[in-house]
């Protein structure tokens, strides 16, 4: 009896060994024939490159290194275990995903939230030097100036980041440049990840597949803005009460994040958005290509603002907020200060927008 247990299972595993191996040349055949190269992607699920030109070597390239493949395998992770693609993106809770490094600027998300790219003393110096010039500069020319940094998706909800990874590190990037400003005199730098935390009760802040903020996360940014240079506009003005927006929220295919990971199909971001019945009460009076001016209609105050960014979607959400509020606001896409912006625009108030994923950039003016 056990003679014929162990014959069956040899059967099984060895049907179930050639099936692998007909499987694998079907694939490699109709790679190789129908569509040669076309199907091979840049590298193998776990990052490696599969090299050589032998058959052994194009087998394992069509097989292991096939956009279909990784595609296959990208897919049923997601769906059987809910886990992502670990050499891009990490999985979190309440569906967000997030970025584990941003190849653009070498910044290394996972590093900074566990405290291990932390900038070094020279580096929090020479960033103290160039605000300090950007507000000297702005105050020859009778303006405030005010850097404001947008935090991480990982930051503002980091009860949803991986328990393995432990909850977010004291000495990231953003706490020890605001612990080093303020220990050095320099209190024109406003980190919304108080603000936004607080905010987090009336919805969802941040797209779910993006490093990026929603409308109802910039609305608060917007509201902290407003707190924050109130005192140094020469007339009073009133801000739009939150009462008065109406925000929806919708899915749709994933955001950037979702895309890096191959996941933009299966990871749908749930989108909040502004009403599309909101009031306008301004016009675009100026678009010369480096700068954006409007003006409201008719509004009491005469506030005028300079607000950069290097985000062109924060600097759209921004748009319907100041601008309904301050009777002139120029907007720039770009975080450099010179002499001619500020003689052009005429500013009471700058406010610099940057995200705490591009602080290093504040290392050069």
């Amino acid at each position: 009896m056990k003679k014929t247990e162990n014959s069956t299972f040899h059967l099984v595993v060895n049907t179930i060994f050639i099936g692998l191996l007909l499987t694998f040349a079907i694939v490699y055949l109709t790679t190789m024939l129908l569509a040669p190269g076309s199907q091979i992607a840049p590298a193998c699920y776990d990052g490696t490159v599969i090299e050589g030109d032998n058959a052994g070597m194009e087998f394992r390239r069509a097989v292991y290194q096939n956009n279909s493949t990784l595609d296959f395998i990208r897919e049923y992770q997601y769906r059987l275990f809910g886990i992502a693609d670990t050499n891009t993106v990490v999985m979190g809770e309440n569906d967000f995903l997030f970025e584990q490094r941003n190849t653009e600027n070498g910044y290394e998300y996972l590093q900074d939230y566990t405290g291990n790219l932390s900038f070094t003393e020279a580096e929090l110096a020479a960033i103290l030097s160039v605000l300090k010039y950007r507000q000297d500069l702005c105050t020859k020319y009778g303006a405030t100036y005010l850097l404001v940094v947008i935090p991480n998706s990982q930051t503002v909800y980091s009860e949803y980041m991986p328990s393995y990874l432990g909850r977010i590190s004291k000495d990231t990037r953003l706490t020890r440049l605001q612990d080093y400003l303020q220990q050095n005199g320099f209190y024109g730098c406003l980190d919304l990840t108080a603000h936004l935390k607080l905010a987090k009760t009336d919805g969802q802040l941040y797209h779910n597949t993006e490093n990026a903020m929603n409308a109802l996360g910039m609305y608060y940014a917007y509201q902290a803005v407003c707190e924050s240079i109130a005192g140094n506009l020469t007339s009073p003005f009133e801000g739009i009460p939150r009462e008065s927006l109406r925000f929806y929220r919708h899915a749709t295919p994933g955001r950037s994040t979702a895309q890096k990971a191959g996941l933009a199909e299966l990871a749908l971001n749930h989108t909040v958005a502004l009403s599309n019945d909101t009031p306008i009460a301004y016009v675009e009076t100026v678009n010369s290509g480096l700068y954006t001016v409007t003006e409201h209609l008719n509004c009491a105050n005469t506030s005028s603002l300079l607000l950069q960014f290097h985000s062109a979607s924060d600097r759209t959400q921004s748009e319907i907020f100041f601008s309904n509020t301050f009777q002139k606001v120029t907007y720039q896409n770009r975080l450099s200060l010179t002499d001619e912006t500020l003689r052009v625009t005429d500013p009471q108030v700058v406010v610099q927008f940057i995200t705490e994923s591009e602080l290093a950039r504040l290392i050069r003016k």
